[in-house]
């Protein structure tokens, strides 16, 4: 038995050289100036501190291996590490794109705000088209009216030219349309809403816009 695990800890350490190795030559061949792999054992979510300290943004797919078995399901350690970081985490779909149309999910809520500075000051988004959409149960909400239109200005300030929607109807089903509807290639939402029981799960709206939706999202604490 001893022999035998051995023998697979001896296979599973070269398919992970594999892996970084196709990784590693795909990125050098789409122009990036400089890869550095790491291959550590362990849990993904207990060695992310160490790893995001010199990060800027997490990367990462929907889901793993399994995920023709479990395509109404997010990937094991998708909701643990956006839980756990206090980066930025990108949220890949299989399908790549071009990134032409940004959507802000905007609710106003404390990731929401995050959020929504983080897209005016960063210069990875200028010059790309802005959509920001708020959901509300009443299109004649003051609140979520004023929410909207402070987002507006905000992105206005910043550079944009955004087209704003106040949208009536549950969030997960209109964005997931407003998306569809206007070809959108990165969707930006908050980890938690106002309602979220303290840092111990995602907003069930974003995680329903995961399981569900094809674009790239990109989530924040």
């Amino acid at each position: 038995m001893v022999t035998l695990e051995h023998e697979k800890a001896k296979l599973s350490h070269q398919r992970a050289q594999h892996i970084l190795q196709d990784a590693e030559q795909v990125l050098l061949g789409q122009g990036v100036p400089s890869v550095k792999v790491i291959h550590e054992t362990g849990s993904l979510v207990d060695r992310l501190p160490e790893f995001e300290a010199i990060a800027d943004l997490i990367i990462l797919g929907k889901r793993g291996e399994t995920a023709e078995l479990a395509s109404g399901h997010l990937g094991a350690n998708l909701e643990r590490i956006i839980r756990a970081s206090h980066k930025p985490c990108l949220v890949t779909s299989r399908q790549y794109q071009p990134i032409e149309r940004l959507l802000l999910a905007y609710d106003g809520s404390p990731s929401g705000q995050k959020l929504l500075s983080f897209l005016v000051n960063s210069p990875v988004f200028k010059g790309l088209e802005l959509h920001i959409v708020t959901v509300a149960k009443d299109a004649a909400n003051e609140k979520a009216i004023a929410r909207l239109s402070e987002a507006q200005q905000q992105a206005v300030t910043g550079g944009f030219e955004p087209v704003t929607q106040l949208m009536q109807g549950h969030p997960e089903t209109a964005i997931a349309q407003y998306s569809e509807q206007h070809q959108i290639s990165l969707l930006l939402m908050g980890a938690y809403g106002h309602s979220r029981i303290r840092h111990l799960v995602i907003g069930s709206t974003t995680a329903q816009i995961l399981r569900s939706s094809n674009t790239p999202v990109l989530v924040f604490r």
